[in-house]
Formats: C-alpha cells, structure tokens, sequence
C-alpha cells in the first residue's frame, strides 16, 4: 500500500486546456490490458462548468452521429466523436522515480469511455521493487514539468 508523504493540497497536478487534473491514487499491482505487469496512475478531472460544457457538445455531437448512422450508414456518418476528456489527458503524462533507481514506462492507458467519461488510468511498468521505500510522481503537460509533485511511501 502506498501513503501519500507530499502532494499538491487538493491533489490537482496539471491544468489542461482549461481543465483541472486531479491524482486520485496509484494501485501498485495492476495488469494492463496486454497481460504487462506494473502500476497504475489513476487521474480525473476536476468537474465544473468546462466539463458541462464540453458533456453537452459531445452528446449532442454523438446523437448526431448515431442520427447518421442509422439513417445513412457507417460511411456517411463517419468515426464517432472523439469523448471530450481524450484531448485533456492526452497532455498530461507522468514521470514515476524511486529510491532505488528503477526505470519505469508508460505500458498501457485508457482514458475516458462510458461511464468514466473524465477519467484516465495509465500502467507504468515494472511494479516497485520490494527494496523501494519511496515513490516520486513527477507531473508533464505538453512535456514540461507542471512542477506540481506526489511523494509517496510504499512502507
């Protein structure tokens, strides 16, 4: 179990296109969805009048598109509209550190979908090894550093 030694007060780690990004938690045994061991960097955007706004053009766009679909058919109507939180997290990554000095990567993600409309989870391969004591989540928009921190410790 990881306890949180240092964070940003309201755990807000980067503002994307207008959008708050919130560090919800890390699951430090996770599989990604190709079988790969490692961690997973669980985010959400903070919700507010952005987000609203955003909600209601991408329904109306999305009733649109199956208005298309079913009148016209698969090409006339295209690819569906893109979930409006895609463009948010794509900006922001994270580079993991520990004490140790082990090497860590970005193995799998998902972002937004039905249901988790503003959320984003990243695995980050490998899992911590039994002698890290500490975590280090460094925050990246655009790839620079948002400055904004979370030191975790894994004892």
């Amino acid at each position: 179990m990881a306890t949180i030694v240092s964070a940003p007060p309201d755990l807000v780690v980067a503002t994307s296109d207008g959008v708050g990004v919130r560090f919800i938690g890390i699951d430090l045994v996770a599989t990604s969805w190709d079988g790969k061991s490692g961690m997973r960097v669980n985010l959400a955007a903070v919700r507010g009048a952005e987000t609203g706004r955003r909600d209601s053009r991408f329904h109306a766009a999305r009733e649109h598109w199956a208005r298309e679909l079913t009148e016209h058919g698969k090409d006339a109507a295209g690819p569906p509209p893109t979930m409006p939180a895609v463009p948010v997290f794509d900006r922001v990554t994270v580079t993991i550190t520990d004490d140790v000095g082990t090497e860590y990567e970005c193995v799998a993600g998902q972002v937004a979908g039905d249901g988790t409309d503003w959320d984003a989870a990243w695995v980050y391969g490998p899992r911590p090894p039994g002698t890290a004591t500490r975590l280090r989540l460094d925050f990246v928009l655009d790839g620079a550093p948002t400055g904004h921190v979370c030191l975790l410790s894994l004892r």
